[in-house]
């Protein structure tokens, strides 16, 4: 018999190294819920969440999308809210969104925007705005932001890489340390949402802070996590199974 099964230390040894690797586990944080996951246990797309009333509580309805007041955009981990109806045009979100990233209140640099729209609305051919000639309830704010693209031309045509996807909000976002400052990203953008701040002579561009939204007096803008929308469909019963797995 070996001096190890004597003296029983390998047993105590193994013991003690399960309840550590167990402790380890325990301890690990679950990851957020993503889109992907979200989407996958409710066995829809976003428009089945919308038909499904899950959305229903975040003023997101099939009448509200098909009239234009609503525009939705995700990332990995939010989805964004915007409601044109609630925008008072009081431009809170742009101070609010400077001040947070940039130390000080630069609307024109600010991620997302209120006025850009005001005059002729979504575009110049709808007859919205104060110069439009549509509908006089037609000239409504329009909140502007980031859309996000999956296939961002802003980070295509950066000729230096600068732009990049964050790892953990899947938000594109600009290295200042690569970023020369060209505009090539401004131009690129069929929204022209990348700015370049004359001071710090690099790009500027929404990083899905959420920052606009929590400083939103009247609720236009919200960023709601996917476990918000996962739990929702729960309640719901729109789920295939109320197992959630965190990978």
């Amino acid at each position: 018999m070996s001096d190890t099964n004597i003296n029983g230390s390998a047993p105590e040894e193994s013991l003690t190294n399960a309840v550590e690797q167990t402790e380890a586990v325990e301890a690990k944080p679950k990851h957020a819920m993503t889109r992907r996951q979200v989407l996958a246990m409710a066995g829809c797309g976003v428009a089945g969440l919308v038909v499904g009333g899950v959305l229903a509580s975040w003023g997101v309805t099939s009448q509200s999308i098909a009239s234009g007041r609503i525009d939705i955009r995700h990332t990995a981990t939010k989805m964004i809210v915007t409601d044109r109806a609630r925008c008072s045009g009081c431009q809170r979100c742009e101070m609010m969104c400077t001040l947070k990233n940039d130390g000080r209140v630069c609307q024109n640099i600010a991620r997302v925007r209120v006025w850009d729209n005001y005059n002729w609305g979504t575009s110049p051919d709808t007859g919205e705005g104060s110069f439009g000639d549509g509908n006089p309830g037609a000239c409504e704010f329009t909140v502007e932001h980031c859309k996000q693209c999956a296939d961002a031309w802003c980070m295509k045509y950066c000729p230096v890489h600068a732009i990049k996807p964050d790892e953990k909000t899947g938000a594109r976002t600009v290295d200042p340390k690569l970023c020369i400052g060209c505009g090539m990203c401004a131009q690129a953008c069929p929204w022209n949402m990348p700015r370049i701040d004359t001071e710090t002579g690099v790009s500027t561009k929404c990083i899905s802070c959420g920052r606009c939204a929590e400083q939103c007096p009247n609720g236009a803008i919200q960023f709601i996590d996917w476990e918000d929308i996962a739990q929702k469909c729960i309640d719901m019963g729109v789920v295939r199974t109320t197992t959630l797995v965190s990978a």
